[in-house]
């Protein structure tokens, strides 16, 4: 080890090299910080730079109450030529490091099992993983990428630079498909395929079934930052044709927006404290709605603690179906009805849409809008989905990222 190296960058080194020969592989779950602080004599602070960078790479992921596993599966972040071999495209898959979630992961995930899954005898195609930052450093990669470049599909991305990175993308003559959650007011006016959910219409069918099962009082969890998202708009509009309103309580942002990070409000913390102020106002929510399965969490965990019944005394709902909930239940088995987001399928429109791109340039732009599916488990009265009374394990092969990494290490080996 050279003295005059920072220590994080020489432990993040070591275990870019462990991962790189196999000595760790893809799911392996690394041991916690504490552990590694003493079999390395380093702080905690060294270990979570070390680790950043990683995760930043693509090597690692970080699941919040959980630990942090081996990532190294997907797409690999590499400059590889073709090497000659005939009917190789290479297909950029770029994702946002900033926008750190479940949901957009596993999209990254599915795209790169999806076009692995295309290859045949005559066309072959291989993902290649763009990580980037910003509008800047994204330009900067794609100089580095361009000339072997055969199609770009942008996936999790920070909207409030999409507008920049997209145009300079198409300047550049790259086929390119934006696969998103949501699509952005940014993209409406430009010329570039889009596959999206329509979580307007997911929020919209959860408000929907609170009103058909005639709640009047209903609370909604959610983070001011994310006001505009579709699936609160959506759960606010059914609620207002209906002459409801929901209770937001947005008041107590304000403690936790003094302590705690931006994170925080992404948390089943989160839903703890909705949950605990709103069961304590005079006109006590019969049904909730949260913006997301972990502050969901957060409220079922309140509830319980408060002795509430669910779903006789409080139907509710989280939002994404994010397979990660699941590790915080003993049972491994999520008991939280949620509105699920159709990943793989976005995954595969995406990549349909641009292998069209890639033939006919000259298409017209096309948008494809796909649809959200409530599942009823135990915390609504809706006929449910998926057996989790039965205590099995139940196994979401469509947003496990670990099964996923599996389904992509099968295909590369």
């Amino acid at each position: 080890m050279n003295s005059n190296t920072p220590k994080y960058i020489s432990i993040a080194n070591d275990f870019r090299t462990k991962i790189k020969s196999k000595i760790y592989h893809p799911s392996d779950l690394l041991p916690d910080y504490r552990t590694l602080g003493k079999q390395l004599n380093c702080s905690l602070p060294t270990l979570q730079k070390a680790f950043d960078i990683l995760e930043r790479e693509g090597h690692v992921r970080k699941i919040q109450g959980s630990g942090v596993y081996v990532d190294n599966g997907s797409a690999q972040e590499e400059a590889h030529p073709k090497l000659g071999i005939k009917n190789l495209f290479i297909i950029g898959i770029a994702n946002d490091v900033t926008i750190d979630n479940h949901s957009q992961k596993s999209i990254e995930h599915h795209i790169a099992n999806r076009i692995l899954m295309s290859n045949g005898k005559n066309r072959q195609y291989e993902p290649l993983r763009i990580n980037f930052t910003d509008a800047r450093d994204l330009r900067a990669r794609l100089n580095y990428y361009r000339d072997f470049l055969d199609g770009l599909i942008i996936s999790g991305t920070n909207y409030d630079f999409l507008a920049d990175s997209v145009q300079y993308v198409l300047k550049q003559n790259i086929p390119t498909v934006f696969a998103g959650l949501q699509i952005p007011s940014q993209l409406e006016k430009m010329p570039v395929d889009t596959v999206y959910v329509d979580e307007f219409q997911g929020g919209y069918d959860a408000g929907r079934y609170f009103i058909e099962k005639g709640h009047t009082e209903i609370g909604l969890v959610h983070d001011y930052k994310h006001n505009k998202w579709g699936r609160i708009e959506g759960f606010i509009t059914a609620l207002k044709e209906s002459g409801l309103k929901a209770n937001m309580p947005l008041e107590i942002l304000k403690d936790l927006n003094s302590c705690k990070s931006k994170s925080f409000l992404f948390s089943r913390n989160l839903g703890t404290a909705y949950a605990k102020k709103l069961m304590k106002s005079k006109k006590r929510p019969t049904a909730i709605m949260c913006q997301n399965d972990l502050s969901a969490i957060g409220a079922f965990e309140e509830l319980n603690c408060m002795k509430i019944s669910m779903p006789d005394e409080v139907e509710l709902f989280g939002f994404a179906d994010d397979v990660e909930s699941r590790l915080f239940f003993t049972s491994r088995v999520n008991p939280i009805s949620t509105v699920a987001l159709p990943r793989e399928a976005l995954a595969e429109e995406a990549f349909k849409l641009l292998v069209q791109r890639m033939n006919n340039p000259g298409l017209p732009a096309q948008t494809v809008t796909l649809p959200t599916i409530i599942i009823h488990r135990e915390t609504t009265k809706g006929e449910s989905v998926y057996a989790s009374k039965l205590g099995k394990i139940v196994s979401d092969e469509e947003n496990d990222i670990e099964i996923i990494n599996k389904q992509i290490m099968a295909k590369i080996i």
